[in-house]
C-alpha cells in the first residue's frame, strides 16, 4: 500500500498552488516533494500542523507554521498521525451524512420551539424577579412617560371621583402593597387599565365610565394589581425580547434592553397564563374582601361586548376607505399605502386585555365554588 498521497500545496510566499506528493518520514514527521518534477522537499513536524476541519463538500486542509498550507484532495489517509484527526474526520462524515442532515434539522426547529414556548419565558420569569428596584422604577417611569406623552390625554374626571376610586382601592385592593393609580383620556388606549413596574396603574375614563359600579371597577383594579404583583408586564416584556434577555445572559450588558424594552411591556399583550393569574388573584381578593366576583365577570363580557362591536364598526370603515382609495388611487400608490401602517393600528394588533370567554367562564366557575 502506497503512503504517499497527491496533494495541493501552498508555499506561504506565492499564492500559486503548487501539485504535490505527502508522505509519512517516521511516526512524527511528513516528507512535502513539490514542483514541477517534485524536485523541492520539505519536512513538517506533525506539532506544527493546524487541522482546519472538514465541511461538508469541502476537504481537510493542514495550516503550517511558516504560513505554508496543504489541502488534501479526500480524506485524511490512515497513515496521517495528527492527532486530532480522527475527531475531525468523524464530525466531516456525519456532515455529509442526509439522516443527520435531517436529524439536524429537525432538532434545530425543535430546539427553537421549546426555546421560544419554555427557555425564553423561563429566562424572562426569573430575571424579572431578580432585577432590583431601581432598575424596575427606571423602566415603569420610561413606560409611564410615552403612555403619558403618547397614548392618552388628562383626565377629565371630576377630583371627588377620582379621590373616591382611590380611597376605595387604598382600603380594599391594596392590602399593604398600594400602587400610585393615574387617571388619564384613552385616546389610543380607550376602555383600559395598565399596569406598569414602577407600582403604577393607569386608569382610563372610558373603563371608569363603561363600569356600572365601583365593584366593577375595583375588579378591574384587581386583575391590575396581580399583574403589579406577579411582575407580568415586565415578564411579557422580556418574553418579547428573548433575544435580548438571551444576549443579557452572554454578555452582561443590558444597554439594548433598557432603551427597547419600555415599549414592549406597555405594547405586548398579556399571554394566557398571565391573565390567568391576575384574574384568579382579582378573584381570590374580591372573595375575601365579600365582593361578589360576578361584577367582575359582568365587566367583562361588556368590555368584550364593546371590543367586538368596535372591531366590526372598525372593519366597516376600513372597508370603506379601502374602496375610496382603490377608486382614486393607481395601483403603485395603492401597493404604497397598503403597506404603511400607523402607530394606532400596530398598537390595536397588540393591545391590552381581551375579554375572552373562557376568562368569563373561569370567573363563573370560581363563583359556583364558593356558593358551595
Amino acid at each position: 500500500m502506497s503512503r504517499s498521497i497527491d496533494v495541493i500545496f501552498y508555499d506561504g510566499v506565492v499564492s500559486k498552488p503548487h501539485h504535490a506528493q505527502l508522505s509519512a518520514q517516521s511516526e512524527t514527521e511528513v516528507v512535502l516533494r513539490y514542483g514541477e518534477r517534485l524536485e523541492h522537499q520539505k519536512r513538517y513536524s506533525y506539532n506544527d500542523m493546524t487541522l482546519i476541519g472538514a465541511l461538508g463538500k469541502l476537504n481537510p486542509i493542514i495550516e503550517l507554521n511558516d504560513d505554508a498550507r496543504i489541502e488534501f484532495q479526500g480524506e485524511l489517509p490512515e497513515w496521517f498521525n495528527l492527532g486530532a484527526k480522527n475527531v475531525h474526520h468523524s464530525i466531516w462524515k456525519l456532515e455529509r451524512s442526509p439522516s443527520l442532515i435531517i436529524f439536524s434539522v429537525i432538532f434545530v426547529i425543535a430546539f427553537v420551539i421549546g426555546l421560544v414556548k419554555w427557555g425564553v419565558p423561563t429566562a424572562s420569569h426569573y430575571v424579572a424577579f431578580q432585577l432590583p428596584e431601581n432598575s424596575m422604577k427606571k423602566l415603569g417611569d420610561e413606560a409611564e412617560e410615552y403612555v403619558l406623552n403618547n397614548w392618552t390625554a388628562p383626565s377629565t374626571l371630576a377630583k371627588g371621583q377620582k379621590d373616591l376610586i382611590t380611597q376605595q382601592y387604598l382600603t380594599t385592593i391594596a392590602e399593604g402593597k398600594p400602587a400610585k393609580l393615574v387617571f388619564r383620556e384613552g385616546s389610543h388606549l380607550g376602555a383600559n387599565a395598565v399596569a406598569l413596574p414602577n407600582n403604577t396603574i393607569i386608569v382610563t375614563d372610558e373603563l371608569i365610565a363603561m363600569a356600572h359600579s365601583d365593584q366593577e371597577i375595583l375588579g378591574v383594579l384587581a386583575h391590575e394589581q396581580g399583574h403589579l404583583i406577579q411582575r407580568h408586564s415586565l415578564q411579557q416584556g422580556l418574553t418579547s425580547l428573548g433575544l435580548s434577555v438571551l444576549y443579557i445572559a452572554m454578555t452582561g450588558d443590558s444597554s439594548d434592553l433598557f432603551t427597547s424594552l419600555p415599549m414592549a411591556m406597555v405594547g405586548a399583550n398579556y399571554s394566557r397564563k398571565f391573565e390567568s393569574e391576575a384574574d384568579m388573584y382579582a378573584l381570590k381578593l374580591m372573595d375575601r374582601k365579600g365582593i361578589e366576583v360576578s361584577h367582575f365577570a359582568n365587566f367583562l363580557q361588556r368590555l368584550s361586548d364593546e371590543t367586538e362591536a368596535a372591531e366590526k364598526s372598525d372593519g366597516k370603515d376600513k372597508a370603506n376607505k379601502a374602496d375610496q382609495k382603490s377608486a382614486t388611487s393607481t395601483p403603485s400608490a395603492q401597493n404604497e399605502t397598503d403597506e404603511k401602517h400607523s402607530p394606532l393600528e400596530i398598537f390595536e394588533a397588540l393591545s391590552s386585555h381581551p375579554a375572552t370567554a373562557e376568562r368569563i367562564q373561569m370567573v363563573r366557575d370560581f363563583e359556583k365554588q364558593q356558593k358551595k
